[in-house]
């Protein structure tokens, strides 16, 4: 069976949610065939490059325009719809044409909205009658996401299920899988064993991360935290920010760990007791199944703030917009044992550990369907 996956590279979660599903069911089916398209880079790496840093400068030096045009196109959405209709016109139609006709998918998957709404538009014109799935990666839906030649869409919580009707998806279309993220989340580790490994202490501990790109204001954190001297364990993950890892590591202090881009984020996420972040839509995933209360400091506009809302709305974290009330955060957190708690217990209800799996049966379901 031939499985087709398209991401886009704005940020990490689009291509790890791909990568995530794609990954698990290679391991159980080696003999399928998984290809993962990176939109843009596929069309033109010169417009790939120019479009990714486009959309970086927008949300770091104008995140009230981006804000702007993202709570606009809620409403009266067809940007999205116009740029791939142009691009279909002029580059991507013949492409993806010869792509499709050579690989021959039996379902398509699309995380991120453009080349869902692509596909879509091929479709609209009789160019490709396959199964098109998309996967939704942030705790909202927003209608760049939603065409009505996906043949099923694949939501993170049934808590959105009010938008469906607004935005006219017919309900069947609608699969409740969650996020997918890498199922060595689900593992339940010996705390104290991880905490000897990486030679820390076993204590209260706050995980400090900005995403895979180590973005947010990491270090107006930390200063506020050491201003204060607060008296906890602080576990610091810069990604793939060389720069503030470079800056960080700097730092000479017992109880502060400072780390670069990991593959084991659930081991450290095992022995923390608190996340202090920003709201991707991944990592607000991989706090739900670790049941690890959220303290938001920073959020990038649009989907983030869509997030934020969610964690809000759920009680499973907290927003903490200045140094006084991030002190008040942590304190209630790590003195109030009955608040903690009920965080836990939302975080428990909410979280599909399941995703991954579900998602990728499902794929693998609809392959079937589609040879017959």
């Amino acid at each position: 069976m031939n499985i087709l996956f398209f991401t886009v590279s704005a940020g990490e979660g689009h291509n790890q949610v791909s990568k995530t599903v794609a990954g698990y069911i290679k391991r159980r089916h080696p003999n399928h065939h998984i290809k993962i398209i990176d939109t843009f880079n596929y069309i033109h790496p010169n417009l790939h490059k120019i479009i990714i840093e486009t959309y970086m400068k927008s949300i770091k030096y104008m995140p009230a325009l981006y804000r702007f045009l993202y709570n606009r196109s809620e409403v009266t959405d067809s940007s999205i719809s116009d740029v791939s209709e142009f691009l279909n016109k002029i580059l991507l139609s013949r492409k993806l044409s010869k792509l499709l006709t050579d690989f021959k998918p039996d379902v398509i998957v699309c995380t991120h909205p453009f080349p869902a709404e692509a596909l879509s538009v091929m479709k609209r014109k009789g160019k490709i009658n396959i199964p098109l799935v998309t996967i939704l990666t942030d705790y909202t839906i927003h209608p760049s996401w939603i065409n009505k030649e996906v043949d099923y869409y694949i939501f993170p919580s049934e808590n959105l299920a009010y938008k469906i009707p607004y935005l006219k998806i017919p309900y069947e279309k609608a699969k409740f899988f969650g996020i997918p993220v890498d199922e060595k989340f689900n593992i339940t580790h010996n705390r104290s064993k991880l905490c000897n490994s990486f030679e820390i202490e076993n204590t209260f501990t706050a995980l400090i991360m900005g995403g895979g790109l180590g973005l947010g204001n990491i270090t107006e954190t930390l200063n506020y935290l050491f201003a204060y001297d607060i008296d906890i364990q602080l576990l610091v993950v810069t990604g793939k920010n060389e720069e503030l890892y470079r800056y960080l590591s700097r730092i000479q202090r017992p109880n502060v760990k400072i780390f670069g881009f990991m593959n084991n984020i659930d081991e450290l996420m095992s022995v923390s007791d608190i996340i202090i972040t920003k709201p991707g839509g991944i990592t607000v995933t991989e706090s739900l199944i670790k049941e690890l209360p959220i303290i938001i400091t920073s959020k990038l506009p649009g989907q983030e703030e869509r997030n934020t809302e969610f964690i809000l709305n759920n009680s499973i974290g907290m927003v903490a917009n200045s140094p006084n009330s991030l002190i008040f955060c942590i304190n209630m957190l790590k003195e109030d044992k009955e608040k903690y708690n009920f965080f836990k217990q939302n975080m428990s209800r909410l979280k599909k550990p399941n995703a991954t799996r579900d998602i990728s049966n499902f794929l693998l379901s609809l392959c079937k369907e589609n040879k017959q």
